[in-house]
């Protein structure tokens, strides 16, 4: 699969927007911010070795092997893409109303969380009645029926791609406010995918908590049911982006209310049961949508999803023993190539400043110095992240090997270019909603001792988008985590034994009808096709139970390979590529 590595300006131009002013509206109680990323720089001024000439500003493009951005497929730009003569049309506004003190951590108002104050410039959008006659008539095509729904605008496979047999997919935007709580005032476009198959069949909504392919892939889940999916961009992620973007309105409960609105404006077609899915980012977000509306679907299954604190101590601590006694030459091996790089440091920096003049990269936000020490603390965490410990010698050279065969490995790992700014910005999003509710991962780096000169320094906060304030929200993953174990139902999750983000799981307390199952020396790419063969069956029968219907005589056969292309920070660039961990 072709995709396109060009770096989304509008990205980049979110902290200048931002920073413009906002018109969406909200409270006025004000919050004290804590410094922004910016104040946290480390030898900003350092451009790590780009010619005078070079330009350093917002586009620069890197290569399409090393490039951290969001990957598309085939001639699709995520931050340009325009789908001509598609009116967006207005909507019904289903599901605006919020439960007033069931915020998860984001305010105490119903509005979902603060916005700055700003008054409201009304947005002209009107709010419509569905054409229900229209909508529910199973005699009329599917698009016919899809355009009929108010502020849903469907192109049918504009790019011409390949779709499975027996599936059509549709391109879509959906007109969302800004601020949900104030549909009247800014509104955007929230990027949506189907791939249907029958409106009979169950419906597997999917996101992976950042953008969203316009291809065919499809989930676990909705492989092995055979089943509709539908799958949904992050909010702040290119291009379903507000313009000018109000950063306030980046919390859990508005994304929440974004599938919410999406899932009962397609309910009155799909009328059969509804299972959430997604992996990392994306498992979170779905089990957050169940907290907020436990009853939009029937079920969940969570793949790698962790459940974080701020500067989280339970990941240093699962690392230090990962992999247990079996795997504790490969642990040394890592530490022993760690300390090697950081013994290095002059010689590895005048690395990552050739790597920059010949990847035409820039690292103003954090400095070479800081990119050199988190490539080296992330090194370890990628590894057990995405690689195996089968290929721990041939990846990770000894303390023999050459600099530049320790600089490789470090790129091959978790890429040098997702710490430029190019890597950075197309996540900003991310690291904006870890800094102010999602938490991170405490640094892996007491071990290298004296070796680390900038520690602490590999947090949310340094990495979240310079200028734009945020306050830690310390209830808002307690409160998600409260719910699972006191009111979650018909929830699974699987998580790979090796994983660090496995440190920081839910877990079920005594949520009913829900599973936990781990992967015994698997990765983030954690599935239920690679659980032993009981497990498998089990998971396999709860999913059709919850789902309602009975399993096939001849089982689908799952292929990772036909799954969404991943998004991710710090996604190693053989990932990015199109291959599966």
């Amino acid at each position: 699969m072709v995709r396109v590595s060009r770096l989304p300006r509008l990205v980049l131009l979110l902290p200048l927007l931002t920073l413009l002013g906002t018109v969406a509206c909200g409270d006025d109680e004000p919050t004290t911010p804590t410094p922004d990323s910016g104040s946290h720089t480390v030898d900003a001024g350092t451009d790590a070795g780009i010619d005078a000439g070079h330009d350093a500003g917002p586009g620069a493009e890197t290569d399409a092997g090393a490039d951290a951005g969001p990957e598309l497929d085939a001639g699709i730009d995520a931050g340009t893409e325009s789908d001509a003569g598609i009116d967006a049309g207005a909507e019904s506004d289903a599901g605006t109303e919020l439960d007033a003190g069931t915020d998860a951590g984001t305010g105490t108002e119903a509005d979902a969380g603060t916005d700055g104050g700003v008054a409201c410039t009304p947005s002209g959008w009107v709010d419509e009645p569905a054409d229900l006659g229209v909508i529910t008539n199973r005699s009329l095509d599917i698009l016919v029926r899809l355009r009929a729904i108010p502020g849903l605008a469907v192109q049918e496979n504009p790019n011409g791609v390949n779709v499975p047999t027996g599936y059509r997919l549709f391109v879509m935007k959906y007109n969302q406010p800004a601020d949900h709580a104030h549909p009247e005032c800014q509104r955007f476009e929230q990027r949506v995918t189907l791939m249907h198959t029958s409106d009979a069949k169950p419906m597997v909504l999917y996101t992976g908590g950042y953008n969203v392919s316009v291809g065919t892939g499809r989930s676990e889940p909705a492989q092995l049911l055979a089943g509709n999916q539908i799958a949904l961009e992050h909010r702040f992620f290119p291009p379903s982006i507000p313009t000018p973007a109000d950063w306030s309105h980046l919390t859990i409960r508005q994304s929440a209310d974004d599938f919410h609105r999406i899932t009962q404006a397609l309910k009155p077609i799909y009328t059969g049961k509804w299972v959430s899915t997604g992996g990392s980012k994306g498992g979170e977000t779905v089990v957050f949508f169940r907290r907020f509306y436990p009853d939009d679907v029937d079920a969940t299954v969570a793949y790698v999803a962790p459940i974080a604190r701020r500067d989280d101590e339970r990941f240093p601590a699962f690392q230090d023993t990962v992999g247990g006694a079996a795997q504790a030459a490969c642990r040394e091996r890592l530490w022993a190539f760690q300390r090697e790089v950081l013994s290095r440091r002059e010689r590895m920096l005048a690395l990552v400043d050739d790597y920059a003049r010949t990847e035409g990269l820039t690292y103003t936000q954090l400095g070479r110095e800081l990119v050199l020490e988190h490539a080296a603390i992330e090194t370890y965490f990628a590894f057990w992240q995405y690689d195996a410990p089968s290929r721990c010698v041939q990846n990770i050279p000894g303390t023999d090997a050459t600099d530049q065969e320790l600089f490789d490995a470090m790129d091959y790992e978790v890429g040098m270019g997702s710490f430029a700014d190019s890597g950075i910005a197309p996540y900003a999003a991310y690291y904006y909603q870890s800094a102010l509710e999602l938490g991170w991962p405490q640094p892996y780096e007491a071990h290298l001792g004296a070796l680390i000169h900038f520690p602490g320094t590999d947090t949310g906060e340094v990495y979240s988008p310079p200028g734009i304030p945020f306050v830690f929200r310390p209830q808002a993953m307690p409160d998600i985590q409260d719910w699972v174990s006191t009111q979650g139902n018909r929830l699974m999750f699987i998580y790979g034994s090796l994983d660090p983000w496995t440190a920081a799981a839910y877990s079920l307390g005594s949520a009913q009808d829900s599973y936990y199952y781990t992967v015994q020396g698997g990765n983030h790419g954690a599935r239920i096709s690679q659980l032993p063969a009981q497990q498998q069956t089990e998971a396999k029968a709860t999913l059709n139970r919850w789902m309602g219907v009975s399993p096939l005589k001849r089982a689908p056969k799952v292929s990772l390979e036909d799954e969404p292309p991943l998004f991710a920070p710090r996604l190693p660039p053989r990932l990015r590529a199109g291959s599966q961990p």
